[in-house]
This record gives C-alpha cells, structure tokens and sequence, in this order.
C-alpha cells in the first residue's frame, strides 16, 4: 500500500478526544511485517477526529517497507493530533523518509526510536594508499553492504559518490590529521573482494593523510534526500523524545518555512547499542531554513554525524533582473518573501550590504525552461544599489563566480530567537551549532570533542550561500571540551558585513582547537568583524593548540568589545 497523504480536508471534529491504537488497525509489530498500511489507517481515522485525536503505538518493532510516496506518514494541513510513539521502533528503509508535517498546527510526534534497514552508508578498513594515484583500497567491514554491488542492484550505473571521512574507531570521530572529508571520484570491486576508491581531483592531495589500518565511511544514497522528519509551512507543533540510531540519505531533522515556533525535545541521534558502527547519520542532524521564528531545540544528545548538528539560516534569493521601478525578477531554489519581509541585499564582492528593503508586493513567475526553483516578481520599498545580476542556473550550493551577485536575504524567515538549551553534543565530523540568524539563546549545552566549532556564528559565501549577519545572540553557561577548531567562533564575511551585539558570559572552554594540521592562530573564543560584543566571566583553560599560536581570546577587526576575561 503506497504511502496516504493526510489532508484537512476530511476532518470530522469530535467532542472529545479519541484514542487510535494501531493494533487495532493491523500493525503487528513484530519487526517483519509491513507495518505501514495499518499505520497509515490509523492516522487517517484519527484525522477524521481532530482536533484533539491520539494515535497510539504500543513499545513493539514496526517494519516500513518501502512505498510508492516520498513519506510513510504525510500529514497535510492537520491541526490538534498527537502521535504517540510509546518507545516504539520505526525500522525504515533507505528510500522512504518517515514523517512530514505540511502546513499542520499543534500536532506533536512523540516518543519513537527510528532506525533504518538496509543501512544508509558502509564502512571499512584501509588495506592500502596510493598518493601518487590518489587512491586506497578499502576492505568493507562484516555486516556492511559492499556500495557497488548496492549500486548495481538499484540499478544506478553512474552513482555520484560523494564523499566519505576517516573516523578514528576508538573514538568515533572523524581522525584528526586527515582532512575534514574526502571527495570520491570513484569506486571499484578488485578481485579479492575489496574495493579501489579513487578520489577527485580536489581531494587527491589530500591521500598523503590517510594509512593502512584506518577507517573509513561513506553514505549510500538509494532514493529521494528529502528530511527524514519534516515539518514544513507548519506552526507550534513538538517533536518530543524521538531517538534517532541512524537515518537515510537526507537531513535528519528538516524545518523549512515555518511560521510559528517549533519545539524539539529530548532528541537524541546516538549509536545504536551494540553496535559498531563508525557514524550515525548521514547528513545534518537539524537544518532549519526559511522559518519566521527559529526552533527551541532542548535537552538533546546528539553524536556521531557526519555533518553540523544544528543549522539555522537562509539562502539568498538571487536578482536575476532589473524591471524598473523598484521592481525585480527574483529565484531561490525553494522559497519565496512574503509582503513585509525586511530583506538585507549583500553583493560580496566588492561588499556591499545594504539594509531597509522590504518588499510591497510579490507576484509570481512561471519558472523558464531549462531553470530550476521558485521565480517571482518583487516590488521594493526603494531601488538596490550596485546591484550585480544572477546568471547561470545553478541557485544552489554556489560557488566563487556569485560573488559578483546580489543576494537578498530575507531577515524576517532567518530562524531568529532560536533556542538551543541543555543539550549535550558529543564527538561528530563538523560544527556543534551553525547559526547565521538574530536574538538566539544558546546556553546550558555541553559540548565535546566535535570536528569543528562548538558554536559557530556567522555568514557563508563562495562555496554555499548562507545568511544573513549573526545578531543579539546570547552565548551563556555552556561547557566546551576538545573540540577541533576554536570553540566559539562568531565572524562574517565581507568588507561591510558585521556581526552586531553578541554577548558571551560564564561559559567553561577547556582543550579547544585540537586540530594538529591547522596552523593558523587558535583562540578559545574568536571574533571578526563584530561590533558591540560582551566577553564576560568565562573560564577559560588549557589549549589543546601549539603556546606560540595559541590566545584565550582573538579579536580581529572588532569594535565596541567589552571584556572582563583575560586579555587577548
């Protein structure tokens, strides 16, 4: 039974609320059964109930196998229903995501763990490195799919392989000197059952930092990369005590669009017990785009990723026209302004940032053959100074030829006043928190051994395309251990781009910036082009970084910086 789309449409509200239990609508949930269809009916005669409707799961193993639509459970402008999980294990299959909440209102997904069957990646051992090629051979471990047999089984001939990362296995993460990742050109099956895995041209330098013996891991990409949850166009709903042990290919958490705040709570992505998995899941943990109002994200745990935990920001809409008269031809790859959006328009080079555009109207555009996206007419409040016009067709990730253009990035659907509060986050390739929006609360968190930054703050440009400027954030009472790179690191870039009001107080920063093959200056908390700054009562200790390239506290270009903690 393919995948039922839920909609508002067939509500029938009732008097009180009513429970659904999924047994009685066939799940069996013995962990092989094709559990789907019955919870699927379920949900749907739950819908009919709301508001106020509760579908019910007992703590058992249900099997999703794979279905016809992107979601097993799609619900469409649903308002009031709770699915209620009881610790019940959702097994997914690779192509399917799991929940979408489209245009839904208070609707709260609660207590499921979710794993996912055949895995989403596979790992391996080094069994040797050729540098000069480039390449290294690769042993696949016991229990993990060889990717190419995968391939040719799905029937994808010519897969884009992505990349992949050396994970040090005692610790489960990423091995400190080799590089951040690996771009792979391609993989090949030898003759004793191992594989070759040959790198891109960008990425060859970069075998000199690989060794037999080490491990290595690689996401396999079956279907569709949409999110596996979803909430999309939505308002007030709660995911609540959902464990992820690993995911398919796609962001694990995706929050696009939304107009009132979304809740996560007790959240975990871990490793599954027993287990000797190298990574968890395969891509973002949260990525929040586009939202009026950021998520609260609290009380999580969040280990093993293979990219940033949490990523709250904006891509431009980029100005592919200039129709006169304050009027101009707009695309983005998936939104669009709505009237009384403040917009910010920033063109890199040669830096021009300017604010007070909000948009009057917005007509929309049929996007033209051989393009991509969402196209629009938008009408200004007043004209955009040495504007540099978008050309070419990719509106997404980027790349160094846009920073000649104007993006508009859109301050009113940046993910402002985010909370992330009493989470711990545990050793993962990237950066703990992302962040490029205004008025965010970041306290409590415990943060250690991550691949990257601890806290991260500050606009993206020349590869991937992210905004806008970082303003009143509140960085308090966190503990920061080992992590790779500088454990806060606020900056922006662009000559007249600044980060405004950031305060950072009674925070604990011990082991930062353990990057052995970075030679640049390390700084427990570094700043850049901000202007109005608060470092006050942290305690800072030991670096983990070389005495003569190692200071608490950096400041670059800064102005207005009040400081009570040890000089820079």
């Amino acid at each position: 039974m393919a995948a039922v789309t839920l909609s508002a449409l067939s509500w029938i509200p009732a008097a009180n609320a009513e429970r659904f239990h999924v047994v009685d609508f066939g799940a069996k949930g013995n962990g092989v059964t094709d559990d789907g269809p019955a919870i699927r009916n379920a949900i749907a005669a739950a819908v009919k109930a709301a508001p106020g409707a509760k579908v019910v799961f007992e703590p058992k193993r249900y099997r999703l196998k794979r279905t016809e639509t992107a979601y097993h459970i799609d619900l469409q402008g649903v308002k009031g229903l709770t699915l209620e999980g009881n610790g019940a294990e959702l097994i997914n299959n690779p192509w399917n995501s799991l929940v979408r909440l489209d245009r839904c209102e208070d609707v709260t997904v609660r207590g499921f763990v979710l794993d996912c069957d055949p895995l989403p990646f596979t790992q391996g051992t080094i069994t040797g490195v050729d540098t000069a090629a480039g390449s290294f051979t690769l042993q696949i471990h016991e229990g993990y799919d060889n990717p190419v047999a995968v391939y040719r089984e799905i029937d994808k001939n010519s897969p884009r392989w992505g990349w992949g990362v050396c994970i040090d296995p005692k610790e489960r993460r990423r091995k400190p000197t080799a590089a951040m990742h690996f771009h792979l050109q391609d993989v090949e099956e030898q003759p004793d059952g191992g594989l070759r895995v040959m790198l891109a041209d960008r990425a060859r330098r970069h075998a000199s930092g690989l060794s037999q013996g080490d491990r290595f891991v690689f996401a396999l990409k079956y279907g569709p990369t949409d999110a596996n949850i979803k909430v999309i166009r939505s308002r007030h709903c709660r995911l609540e005590n959902i464990t992820f042990y690993t995911a398919k290919y796609g962001m694990t958490f995706g929050l696009f669009d939304n107009h009132g705040k979304i809740t996560v709570r007790n959240a975990k992505i871990t490793f599954k017990p027993g287990s000797k998995h190298l990574i968890t899941t395969p891509k973002d943990g949260f990525h929040c785009k586009h939202n009026a109002v950021g998520p609260t994200i609290q009380g999580g745990m969040f280990e093993g990723l293979l990219d940033d935990t949490i990523n709250i920001s904006v891509c431009p809409y980029w100005v592919r026209e200039d129709l006169g008269d304050n009027r101009y031809m707009i695309a983005d790859l998936a939104f669009l302004p709505r009237v009384g959006d403040r917009l910010m328009a920033y063109r890199p080079k040669p830096g021009t940032v300017t604010h007070g555009l909000i948009v009057k109207a917005i007509e929309p555009h049929e996007t033209p053959s051989s393009m991509s996206g969402r196209w629009a007419v938008v009408t200004l409040n007043k004209p955009i100074p040495d504007l540099g016009l978008h050309e070419g067709s990719n509106l997404f990730p980027g790349g160094p030829r846009k920073l000649q253009f104007t993006g508009l990035y859109n301050l009113d659907a940046a993910g402002n006043h985010f909370v992330v509060r009493g989470n711990t986050f545990g050793p993962q390739r990237r950066h703990a928190i992302l962040a490029r929006a205004s008025g965010g609360l970041i306290e409590n968190n415990t943060i250690t051994g991550v691949g990257g930054n601890g806290v991260r703050l500050g606009n993206e440009i020349g590869s991937f395309y992210e905004g806008p400027l970082p303003r009143n954030t509140v960085i308090r009472n966190n503990t920061f251990t080992n992590t790779y790179f500088d454990a806060i690191h606020i900056y922006t870039n662009g000559i007249d781009a600044t980060a405004q009001e950031m305060t950072i107080k009674s925070n604990r920063i011990t082991g930062w910036h353990t990057n052995p093959i970075d030679p640049r200056s390390a700084a427990a908390i570094s700043l850049r082009n901000v202007v109005g700054a608060v470092i006050k009562d942290n305690e800072i200790g030991p670096s983990a970084a070389p005495e003569a390239v190692s200071v608490p506290i950096r400041l670059d270009n800064c102005k207005d910086v009040r400081m009570t903690d040890p000089d820079r």
